[in-house]
């Protein structure tokens, strides 16, 4: 794939004019450039050719702030980098030292020349990755139009929405589960459906591979999860260098340090294997030191050192428990294998500290610490191992070069001492080896036996795992379908419920049909169980209250002038009470000339639950209500008229009072 090297050529992305930039394309055994590109023309390339690598000295040059450098990178393809080759952070570096540690030189004036840098630099692995999204992914399922406010058949409506949102988050589960991928759902129910519906995916979202849109009255939208914070990523991960603790035994633990003290991993249990250990260790780094706390060395310890070729750290004599347990503190363990394993590590870092801190110290940037503190520990000096990893200058070759060679001769001898220290371990090792690769193809030999056993119980596995499998798929479909039944059993049984009750009525009304003559020259009277809008509205709806109609109120208590307002915009002609009302809500009723009686004072008659009323009776008793309310005006009147008489009389001696006064 293509590697872009980018430089910005003129403007600024914070200035007032927009910038243009400088590109520099290697792709395979081919190269090309642009020049003075706009930063859209830029995207449109990157969005064509899809590089696998975006290379530049500062990636601030593309946006001036985080918000714009997330909004660029969520135009870039997936699969694309966004490398800044001077390193990220505090530890960025000048590009023209970068360039001058690979042989590199360019004009630091010429943004094409700089930006061939950046690509040439990327191309052999140097820079960090910018990274600003989490290998998360946020899938929101929602509905496509908002309901509104809506009418008859506002719930219906409700139903039809909300059940579109539940069938496209299905099928967006199903995508998922399908793609193999682990994920949360939270959903929101809402009438007959989801209102909405969100997944989180423990995946990156080149992974995940659903495009936003919309289906029917639902849609969903696929993003990327932000990072807090930008973060630059190493561009080639090197394997590092480990100081391995080692307590092999029936249980055997395993403790990796880097070589700054810090612990990378660490792990106890009883089915590792001496192959198991190496790949444990294989996968963790390149293993520096092997260490034990025991003396003699256990020939399990010796086994991983010959197999890494890795210089072996023993104490000398047994370590005291005490001394265990103030090594291994400041780390954490679990049980005394790992507490073993990690004394035996933190302990033979602390043999090499000192020496790891005048690396640290003298050694340069541009020359690798890592491999100068390995060849320390392998019995160099810091200076030799310095000389060794750091190319010869030309001008050792020129003339007038003897004063120099000289005051170099006995570092030369030195090394050639190690170099014959060196070959004559390494000739050990070549026999030590040698008789290792014989214990392995006769260990190799029984592994292969072991797998056709294991092979073998791995088919019947499969084959009883497949059985479950396949009964289990028919539990959850049966299970499905008790589930329904039973929702379609409630539902019917709440409608045989609603129909008894109707049947019921229907009987007591055709046993008050046969005793009509019984209820002759009476008037129905319709009842309201007690004084409520919503006991009202039931009423209202189940004996159809309307103009004319006599109400029989069974608990007056509790309602008030709205209530009664709602009973009065039907048109009734009476009220009748089983009990006491409020004189608020009965002046309200009678000012609207709707007249209130008591059952003591007009006789209710009730044949098999349905009351009823004589016409006549209802008639007397309106009469002397009518006469009660003229008296009760008339009375209100007498009052009023006196009240405004004793007004004027008091203004008359207050009038007589002012004018003695003057």
């Amino acid at each position: 794939m293509a590697i872009f090297g980018v430089d910005i050529a003129s403007g600024s992305p914070s200035g007032r004019h927009p910038p243009s930039y400088s590109v520099f394309v290697l792709d395979g055994d081919r190269s090309y450039s642009y020049h003075m590109i706009s930063r859209y023309k830029l995207m449109r390339l990157i969005r064509q050719q899809q590089p696998e690598i975006v290379a530049m000295d500062n990636v601030h040059e593309l946006a001036s702030d985080r918000a714009g450098l997330v909004r660029m990178l969520k135009q870039f393809p997936p699969g694309t980098k966004l490398v800044q080759v001077t390193g990220g952070g505090e530890k960025a570096e000048a590009l023209t030292k970068i360039a001058k540690w690979h042989g590199m030189t360019f004009d630091r004036l010429n943004p094409l020349e700089e930006a061939e840098a950046c690509a040439r630099l990327a191309a052999k692995g140097i820079g960090q990755a910018l990274s600003a999204f989490e290998d998360t992914t946020y899938i929101k399922v929602s509905r496509r139009r908002s309901p509104g406010r809506g009418g008859w058949s506002q719930n219906r409506y409700y139903r039809k929405i909300h059940g579109a949102v539940k069938g496209l988050s299905r099928e967006v589960e199903k995508q998922l589960r399908e793609a193999g991928l682990d994920y949360t759902i939270r959903s929101v129910e809402g009438i007959g459906g989801y209102t909405r519906a969100e997944f989180v995916v423990d995946a990156p979202k080149d992974r995940v591979h659903l495009n936003p849109g919309y289906y029917s009255d639902a849609q969903y939208r696929v993003e990327e999860v932000e990072r807090p914070k930008l973060q630059f990523k190493p561009l080639v991960r090197k394997r590092g260098y480990l100081i391995v603790g080692l307590d092999p035994g029936t249980t055997t633990g395993i403790a990796a340090l880097n070589l700054k003290g810090e612990l990378i991993d660490l792990i106890s249990s009883r089915e590792l294997s001496s192959s198991d250990v190496i790949e444990w260790i294989a996968a963790r780094g390149n293993p520096l030191i092997v260490a034990t706390d025991v003396f003699p060395t256990p020939g399990a310890v010796e086994k991983v050192k010959r197999s890494f070729n890795a210089v072996l750290y023993s104490p000398g004599t047994d370590v005291p428990a005490e001394e265990k347990i103030a090594l291994a503190k400041e780390y954490g363990y679990k049980n005394d294998h790992e507490r073993d394993a990690l004394a035996a590590a933190s302990s033979a870092f602390k043999k090499y500290k000192n020496k790891f801190s005048q690396v640290e110290k003298k050694v340069p940037p541009e020359v690798d610490q890592e491999e100068v503190k390995a060849l320390v520990v392998r019995g160099r000096s810091v200076e030799n191992a310095m000389a060794e990893l750091t190319p010869l200058p030309e001008e050792a070759a020129k003339p007038g070069a003897q004063q120099q060679s000289e005051v170099s001769a006995s570092p030369i001898s030195e090394a050639v001492i190690a170099q014959k220290a060196q070959v004559q371990q390494m000739s050990e090792q070549v026999r030590t080896l040698r008789s290792y690769i014989a214990d392995l193809r006769s260990d190799l030999c029984e592994r292969d036996e072991a797998l056709a056993r294991m092979r073998q119980k791995l088919d019947r596995m499969s084959d009883k795992a497949s059985r479950e499998i396949k009964r289990d798929h028919e539990v959850k479909i049966r299970n499905r379908e008790i589930e329904r039944l039973r929702g379609l059993l409630r539902s019917e049984r709440k409608y045989n419920k609603k129909l008894k009750k109707e049947l019921s009525f229907k009987r007591r009304t055709e046993k008050v049909a046969e005793r009509v003559e019984e209820i002759q020259g009476y008037k129905r009277l319709k009842p309201v169980e007690v004084f409520s809008k919503e006991a009202v509205s039931r009423a209202a709806e189940r004996w159809g209250i309307g103009k004319g109609d006599l109400i029989l109120l069974e608990n007056p208590s509790g309602g008030g002038p709205n209530t009664a307002d709602l009973l009065m915009e039907r048109g009734i002609d009476a009220v009748i009470l089983e009990g006491e009302m409020s004189a608020t809500v009965r002046e309200v009723f009678e000012e609207r000339g709707v007249p209130v009686f008591s059952s003591k004072d007009l006789p209710v008659r009730k044949i098999d639950g349905i009351a009823f009323v004589s016409p006549l009776e209802v008639e007397a008793a309106r009469v002397s209500w009518v006469e009660e309310m003229k008296a009760r005006q008339a009375e209100r009147k007498n009052e009023w008229l006196e009240g405004i008489i004793q007004e004027y009389r008091t203004e008359r001696k207050k009038d007589a009072k002012r004018k003695l006064r003057q």
